[in-house]
């Protein structure tokens, strides 16, 4: 019989083993060892949050912003099982932080760059499975222009997959109805700039609340409908306790789940359910930045919203759309920019258009690559990973028959123009 003292010992003996094991990785090094992927997508070594803390942070309604990000912060230190994991990266916004980053808790953490002194601000909402480290170059290109900038953390994210089971849709809600709110309390004038869900839920907010100081709104990928024929039957089979995982992934993107639990699916349903009934402040200027062969969101879905929106609003509306054939035509009243020619990519992807070819990170020579379409077959896989000539690309039928071995692009070739015309719509609505 073991004495309880001894139990003890053993326990903490392996705990630090464990710790040490984690230590002697680094975001990068994870990434490297591919044998891991397969590994650690069966056995959701990082799937799963720690169960310290809960998933939810509560929001006073009178919290300060920094208040909100320590307190996020201290969630993700908790429940991210990845959380001190060693990773240094240079990022635009990495040197702008107030302490040099080292560790992946540093990356997904929300965060505010302030002058001093300044009424006007932008608040940067990122997408479902996603975390502020979207914007860590867009959010440094903004503060360069004279913009302060905020990040939020959606409830369920910047820790681990499984934590997205804990929250309902009126945590969403909550949340980005304080950012809204506390960014229109502290400036003078401010936009909200939403990615993908977050473009989703901020449109909901504003449609049902403007605040008297909102100058714009900018959507990027915006979540209108999903391709998927089958996504509303997930809030039934939501209540199926066998059914509860779409996709099982490896979770070594330090910034983004792999794992996809169905539960979430039932969140986002909702969230574009609210935005395709949302009625926009006729108004409000507003920028969608989207991709015509998005293969998440139905871009079609998201023409007939604007078309709707356009028959009512008085302010700008424009639309910059990467599209390799011309879209059909949209009501003369939206501004439409068409890119069709991308240097070095077949199409743009979703998740691709906020990232810079040079991102550390997600860029041409960055170092993750998203090769998920080849998961089931180590070979396509190992080889996605490694080549020197990869394809570029959307994850579509058509790319992935025509071009091998294709990695999802999570960048974008036209970035600098799309920055330009995203910096003089900012500055003409916040004169």
């Amino acid at each position: 019989m073991i004495k309880k003292g001894l139990l003890f010992a053993i326990t903490i003996t392996l705990t630090q083993l464990g710790a040490m094991s984690v230590q002697a990785q680094t975001c990068q090094s994870l990434l490297t060892d591919l044998s891991r992927y397969q590994v650690d997508a069966q056995q959701g070594s990082y799937r799963f949050a720690n169960e310290t803390g809960t998933a939810v942070q509560d929001i006073p309604e009178a919290q300060s912003y920094s208040a909100y990000i320590r307190s996020a912060r201290a969630m993700i230190s908790a429940r991210n099982p990845k959380a001190t994991l060693s990773c240094e990266l240079t990022t635009g916004v990495s040197a702008l932080l107030p302490g040099k980053p080292t560790q992946v808790a540093d990356y997904v953490a929300p965060f505010e760059l302030t002058h001093p002194n300044n009424q006007r601000a932008v608040l940067l909402i990122h997408g479902l499975t996603d975390s502020p480290f979207t914007f860590h170059s867009l959010a440094a290109d903004l503060y360069a222009q004279g913009f302060d900038v905020r990040t939020m953390l959606l409830p369920g994210h910047g820790t681990a997959a499984s934590d997205l089971k804990e929250v309902d849709y009126r945590d969403w809600k909550q949340h980005v109805r304080y950012a809204i709110s506390r960014t229109a309390s502290d400036y003078s004038e401010f936009t909200v700039l939403g990615y993908s869900t977050g473009a989703a839920l901020a449109t909901a907010e504003i449609a049902a609340r403007r605040p008297d100081n909102l100058a714009a709104l900018v959507l990027v990928a915006p979540a209108t409908q999903s391709h998927s024929k089958v996504a509303w039957l997930a809030k039934w089979l939501d209540w199926l306790p066998w059914v509860d995982w779409v996709d099982k992934g490896a979770d070594l993107d330090l910034a983004k789940y792999e794992s996809f639990p169905l539960h979430a699916v039932t969140l986002v349903e909702q969230a574009m359910a609210d935005m395709r009934e949302a009625r926009l402040p006729a108004s409000l200027p507003t920028l969608v930045i989207a991709s015509d062969v998005d293969a998440t969101i139905n871009s079609q879905s998201t023409y007939q919203l604007l078309s709707r929106w356009a028959q009512t609003h008085t302010a700008p509306l424009a639309l910059r759309v990467y599209a390799p054939t011309p879209i059909a035509a949209l009501p003369d009243s939206i501004n439409v920019t068409e890119v069709a020619m991308l240097d070095g990519v077949i199409d743009m992807s979703h998740i691709g258009l906020l990232n810079p070819p040079e991102h550390t990170y997600y860029g041409a020579t960055g170092i993750f690559r998203n090769c998920d379409a080849y998961l089931d077959d180590t070979a396509a896989f190992t080889d996605c990973k490694t080549t020197d000539k990869p394809y570029f690309g959307e994850r579509s039928e058509v790319n992935l028959a025509q071009h091998r071995p294709l990695v999802r692009v999570s960048f974008n070739p036209d970035y600098d123009p799309m920055l330009t015309q995203l910096i003089t719509f900012l500055h003409k609505a916040m004169q």
